[in-house]
């Protein structure tokens, strides 16, 4: 079990601010599209809207599905555009992701694996690998869950916050939650154990979500793609625009946050489409 650590102060003493990008479903070649959305342009609009706002980010966290076609240079398209603004950024794997190629080119291109974020005085940043390889679903492993507990016992002293792919809550949408977090019980029940626990944040059902489970405030962030309709029982895309989310989180425990998506959306998704 990999288990490295990155240490990162805080811009502001009062909070931590971080960036919240999921489910980019990058291409080697820019014509390449999916469902209709030619995903490297719209991963490239919503960096260059970001950048309108002021970065003061203290961490960018990435959570899987980076890549559509597994290649190298999509992967390094990531990163190009990622580096853009000198934060540091963390990531794990996504069910379509090559793990292999990741790691490969994220440590060419200053993005080494990073599972814990010890980001300012109060916080903990954990990060948890979901993916089963060749499945659309996730499960976290003993070893995964064993990392988790011991992390949090080795830092009682801070408030953690829990990023990975797959979604443990139910999205209410049929089609989508048949490839949740399977063992989302067993999950939850760690989850219970810990009140140091104050937020989950996930990616894979491209839309925003949020709601309380056990005592933590829980969400998905969309796509800066394609969105999935809520609240539908069979395959079904949005009109929604590309999007991205906002995390601040103060030194007393709590949090703030808010999604964002593309002011101009010239990115329209084929709704003929029955899946991918």
């Amino acid at each position: 079990m990999l288990k490295t650590y990155l240490s990162l102060p805080t811009k502001n003493n009062n909070k931590a601010k971080i960036l919240h990008i999921t489910d980019t479903h990058l291409f080697a070649d820019d014509s390449n599209s999916l469902l209709g959305i030619r995903t490297n342009a719209s991963f490239n609009a919503v960096i260059d809207e970001i950048k309108q706002y002021p970065c003061d980010f203290d961490l960018i966290v990435a959570t899987g599905d980076l890549v559509q076609d597994g290649s190298k240079n999509g992967y390094h398209r990531f990163a190009n555009s990622i580096n853009q603004f000198l934060t540091p950024c963390v990531w794990l794997l996504g069910n379509h992701d090559v793990y292999a190629n990741m790691k490969t080119v994220f440590e060419q291109q200053k993005l080494p694996e990073k599972k814990v974020v010890l980001l300012g005085d109060k916080w903990l940043i954990i990060l948890l690998n979901s993916q089963v390889e060749g499945k659309a679903f996730g499960t976290l492993s003993q070893t995964e869950l064993s990392f988790l507990s011991l992390t949090l016992e080795e830092y009682p002293d801070r408030f953690a916050m829990i990023f990975l792919h797959h979604h443990p809550v139910m999205s209410n949408c049929r089609w989508l939650d048949q490839h949740c977090l399977k063992n989302s019980e067993e999950f939850g029940s760690l989850v219970k154990q810990h009140e140091s626990i104050k937020s989950i944040a996930w990616g894979h059902i491209h839309q925003s979500f949020e709601k309380i489970w056990h005592h933590c405030r829980v969400f998905s962030t969309p796509s800066t793609c394609i969105q999935f309709k809520p609240l539908s029982d069979n395959f079904s895309l949005s009109y929604d625009a590309p999007g991205w989310r906002i995390i601040e989180l103060n030194t007393d425990g709590e949090m703030d946050t808010k999604v964002y998506s593309l002011n101009e959306n010239i990115f329209m998704p084929d709704t003929s489409q029955n899946g991918y």
